[in-house]
């Protein structure tokens, strides 16, 4: 990349920004070294990586990177063979132990899924904490190295610790016994020595070597005798104890060597990982969006330019699709270079991999170049060596310039006559035009505006000024010229009418129609600007609209199932009730078999039972489906009791009826009956007992069966023999071991329905079944 056109959109303003953000030295060494990729995958890959580490910054932060620093240079030392020093060891401790922090962080993150690009960027990476933790047996966090570091310098800082104390007690006693002596009570230290200051007068009253005079000469420095000796030996251990260190160090060195190669390797990764965060909190701060790299196609939606504050005017352009060429036209201080800068500046940024600050997702053609000539608009002094220093660079550009190439031009053919100034731009603009390369051009000169018109693969762009105010509003209109508005704004300046007339006189009157068409032109885009404002505000409303009833209908669900379950959990409730009401009645009608006679109160009263244990909504649909004309004779269903029997007699309202239920005669409500079959003449009761018993057979199988589930069976079926009248049954219950035979005689025995029972004959099975009388009266 060009480093003059990096140099032009101000990209390193970008790298600076991005090196603040970063947290190590080596995230900012990455961050001023940046440049845009030279392939559009590798910018891609870039961007997915950035989306994850965006999304990660947002959702649980930044990874740490506290300790970790470059050490590149102390491990290729010790690679080398050299050693280290305890400061540089405590250094590479916490940098490991930082490295390690920051690799756990991401793996915890990507532990659902969401990070896979992250994980995959640290699994390189080595857990070196045995490094870690043979540094941390020697020295300590404050870069010291530890007392048990070895048995020998613990030894050696023992009796050095000992020895100094032995001296500070000597001079403590030679304090108090020879103060006459003294210039003053306290131990002096010269060098290493530990010295008492002497009054010259009595230097040789205290014996010892003298190492230094005060420079009155009123004192001497004296080191006594009897610590010379215990001095001596605290110099050697002192020297032992630096050669131990030095052997120590050399070891963690030798160890640091071993794993040099994984060490870079982390280091390296964590760099990386540091710089790429950077990036994330750089997008973070300027509310970047991700761009889409295509061929050659611009499309950037409220754009704005990154040293731009967040409220400044953004900008929409359009570039590469249905044209190559932009001409870009409108009043000096409009914005014109701060449009053509961010152009070039968001290009920049797309090829770095680093989000845009614009409105929303924003298209970004990928080039092997941008050529950049933007000068100095705000110049009065447009003379001869500046148009040659544009022309050198815009030479430059065309011997170099591709078909994938992005060029920008600032004021083109400025700085010399208009007419060959807009010819020779002219000429400019049809080369770069016949190669192919993308172009952004801002002008002053009206031919230019008339070329964009004629040229299918140019268009016209203006900045918008406002008349009125006599201020630039800083929005560029894509598809319409810039008005010159010179004589409209020494209009409102409070030009002389007369002048301003004769200078309209000289103005071509072709020109003065050009102007009116571009004015028109202007309130048409202004009008189409509001439309798409509206448009988009009634598009937020109904976006929100239907994210409001998506959320009124997920509640509503909600609710539903909660009712749903709500529902289910009572049903359950009077389920269970009903169930044991029932087996209340059940009980109390097997209560009643041993009368003599069951009164029709009773059974009465029995039904209202089983009717209030019924839920409701299924009585009411009960009531709903029997409810029907009867008519005496016909067979119908008592729906409360789930039995059959026929219609004796009908009241006149025909509200209720008289049901003979085998040998039961009963009032019944008409809507508790449902018709099951045409009416039929009755007879007598007697017919009635007949017609019913053939709804129960006369004989009951159970064989293979259980014997709790043959009882069962057994009990009920003899309920049935009961109620149609039926007095002699045959049960089967088969020879096999005599199990099930003994418990059924036993059982049949003592049930208050049988009245004798006993094995069959020979033609009704023999003893494989048992013959039972039934009471029916």
């Amino acid at each position: 990349m060009d480093e003059r056109a990096l140099d032009a959109l101000e990209y390193d303003d970008v790298r600076g920004e991005i090196a603040q953000c970063a947290q190590t030295s080596l995230g900012q060494a990455r961050a001023s070294a940046m440049v845009p990729f030279a392939g559009r995958a590798e910018a891609e890959a870039e961007l997915a990586r950035l989306d994850e580490a965006v999304r990660m910054l947002y959702r649980v932060g930044a990874p740490p990177f506290a300790g970790i620093e470059p050490l590149q240079e102390v491990v290729e030392r010790a690679r080398r063979g050299g050693t280290i020093s305890a400061d540089e060891a405590n250094r590479l401790a916490r940098c490991i132990a930082g490295m390690r922090a920051m690799r756990q962080f991401v793996e915890r993150a990507a532990e659902g899924g969401d990070f896979p690009l992250l994980a995959s960027a640290v699994a390189p990476m080595v857990d070196l904490r045995r490094t870690e933790q043979e540094i941390r047996q020697v020295v300590d966090e404050d870069g010291q190295v530890l007392d048990h570091a070895s048995l020998t310098l613990l030894r050696l800082r023992d009796e050095r610790r000992r020895r100094e104390a032995e001296i500070r007690a000597v001079l403590e006693r030679l304090l108090r016994t020879q103060a006459k002596y003294l210039q003053e009570p306290v131990i002096a230290m010269r060098g290493d020595h530990y010295c008492l200051p002497v009054r010259v007068e009595h230097k040789s009253q205290i014996p010892g070597m003298v190492r230094d005079v005060s420079s009155s000469g009123s004192t001497v420095y004296i080191e006594p005798r009897a610590v010379v000796e215990l001095s001596e030996r605290v110099r050697e251990l002192e020297v032992l104890e630096e050669r131990e260190v030095e052997r120590l160090l050399y070891q963690l060195a030798a160890a640091v060597a071993q794993v040099a190669d994984e060490f870079l390797r982390d280091l390296d990764v964590a760099g990386e990982m540091d710089f790429l965060f950077a990036k994330a909190a750089y997008a973070r701060r300027v509310d970047g969006k991700r761009p889409r790299l295509t061929e050659g196609v611009w499309r950037l939606h409220g754009a704005r330019h990154p040293k731009l504050r967040r409220d400044a005017v953004p900008i929409d352009v359009e570039l590469g699709d249905r044209f190559r060429l932009l001409i870009i036209t409108g009043p000096n201080t409009g914005g014109k270079t701060v449009t053509l800068k961010t152009i070039g500046l968001l290009t920049l940024m797309g090829m770095s991999g680093l989000f845009l600050p614009t409105k929303r997702e924003s298209d970004i053609g990928f080039c092997s170049h941008v050529f950049v000539d933007i000068g100095d608009e705000q110049s009065i002094e447009q003379n001869l060596s500046t148009f040659s220093s544009h022309m050198r660079r815009i030479i430059d550009m065309l011997e170099r310039v591709t078909p994938d190439s992005l060029v920008l031009l600032d004021e083109l053919g400025a700085g010399t006559d208009p007419a060959e100034g807009s010819a020779l731009a002219i000429a400019i603009l049809d080369h770069l035009a016949s190669v192919g390369a993308r172009v952004v051009a801002t002008t002053h000169y009206a031919e230019l505006k008339g070329y964009a018109f004629r040229n299918p693969a140019a268009q016209n762009a203006s900045m918008e000024f406002d008349v009125e105010t006599l201020r630039p509003t800083y929005r560029l209109l894509m598809g319409v010229p810039g008005r010159s508005n010179a004589l409209a704004i020494a209009e409102r300046l409070g030009m002389p009418k007369e002048i301003l007339e004769r200078a309209r006189s000289h103005v071509a009157e072709s020109d003065i129609h050009v102007e009116e068409l571009i004015g028109k032109l202007e309130s048409a885009s202004r009008a189409a600007e509001r439309m798409r404002d509206e448009a988009e505000r009634a598009l937020q409303e109904a976006r929100d609209q239907q994210a409001h009833l998506a959320r009124e209908k997920a509640a509503w669900e909600a609710s539903k199932d909660a009712m749903r379950e709500k529902a289910a959990r009572e049903a359950r409730e009077v389920i269970e009730q009903a169930r044991r009401e029932a087996d209340a009645v059940i009980r109390e009608i097997r209560s009643l078999r041993d009368k003599a006679v069951v009164k029709d109160h009773e059974l009465v009263e029995l039904r209202k039972r089983l009717e209030a244990a019924e839920p409701e909504e299924k009585r009411a649909t009960s009531r709903r489906r029997g409810h029907a004309e009867v008519r005496p004779g016909q067979r119908v269903r008592v729906l409360s009791l789930g039995q059959k029997g026929d219609v004796v007699e009908v009241a006149q309202d025909g509200r209720a009826a008289v049901v003979q239920l085998g040998a039961m005669r009963m009032k019944v409500d008409a809507r508790d009956l449902e018709v099951v079959g045409d009416a039929e003449p009755v007879a007598a009761p007697s017919v009635t007992r007949i017609g019913s018993a053939k709804d129960v057979r006369m004989e009951l199988d159970v064989r293979g069966e259980t014997v709790d589930d043959a009882l069962s069976r057994i009990d009920k079926y003899l309920d049935d023999a009961v109620v149609a009248g039926i007095s002699r049954v045959v049960i089967i219950h088969g020879k096999g071991t005599g199990a099930l035979r003994n418990a059924i005689r036993r059982y049949l025995r003592d049930h208050p329905h049988v009245k004798s029972s006993a094995p069959a004959g020979p033609g009704e099975g023999g003893d494989g079944a048992t013959v039972v009388h039934v009471r029916t009266t």
